[in-house]
């Protein structure tokens, strides 16, 4: 097995399926039932996951690991329409690719189930070199019905830059930054002011890294609409589908 952190190493660990999928619930703050499922990797190796997704973004490996999950989670959802809605990561490098839009939506377009079972959260680590682009894919995203969010809000440098391009329909938090804001005043109040956008946006806001009573008393004390972390369960594994591997190798 080659090395995850190159470029041909991850793409075969994606395409071998060396990895898991785990589930961790995001919730009403309020009611505290399950909205959706955000659907985490975990690759079956020692290295930090970190220590394979940003080299995997830099050489534009992600893209494979993108659709595949988008994949068994059109599966996943058509195979059982009880289940709750699954949240699936679009890495922003992966809408850099020029060939990912066509694997994108040849994927949705296998989907039986109501469109609103599928969320998309584009992840906030990688800077996008093109916007409109991106742009044009998460329009036709909520066009065709798909709820979308942008992710790890407050974790990296273009934060500020995704919310003047993009319209969606969820701002998730980042947990380091929440829980950073209960003990500083000046986290708190860039906190406050992000959380201020959301009725000129038009958006819901999750709050991640809620782990303890008093973390989802402090959210629920700024209006955060959902919450996500431990306090609600560890992340579950999914039971991995049987994929094709056409998106995986699209010449």
């Amino acid at each position: 097995m080659q090395d995850p952190k190159t470029y041909a190493g991850f793409r075969q660990h994606v395409e071998e399926r060396k990895f898991n999928i785990a589930a961790q619930a995001v919730v009403d703050i309020d009611s505290r039932e399950t909205l959706h499922d955000e659907w985490l990797v975990r690759f079956d190796t020692d290295v930090e996951l970190t220590g394979l997704l940003r080299p995997a973004e830099i050489s534009g490996a992600i893209a494979a690991l993108d659709i595949s999950m988008m994949e068994h989670a059109v599966k996943t959802l058509n195979m059982d329409r009880r289940r709750k809605p699954i949240a699936v990561n679009i890495s922003g490098a992966s809408m850099d690719d020029p060939t990912f839009e066509h694997l994108l939506f040849s994927t949705l377009d296998q989907l039986k189930a109501g469109p609103d079972r599928l969320v998309l959260e584009l992840t906030e680590t990688w800077n996008l070199h093109e916007l409109t682009v991106a742009n044009q894919i998460l329009k036709k995203l909520r066009q065709r019905g798909h709820s979308v969010c942008l992710d790890d809000v407050g974790a990296g440098a273009a934060s500020i830059r995704y919310l003047r391009a993009f319209e969606t329909d969820w701002l998730k938090l980042d947990g380091e930054f929440v829980q950073a804001a209960m003990k500083n005043e000046r986290d708190l109040t860039i906190l406050k002011a992000i959380l201020a956008l959301r009725e000129p946006l038009g958006v819901k806001t999750i709050a991640e890294g809620i782990e303890d009573e008093a973390a989802i008393a402090f959210a629920k004390s700024l209006g955060f609409d959902a919450a996500q972390g431990y306090l609600f369960g560890q992340p579950r594994i999914e039971p991995i589908r049987g994929l094709s591997a056409h998106s995986l190798n699209p010449s």
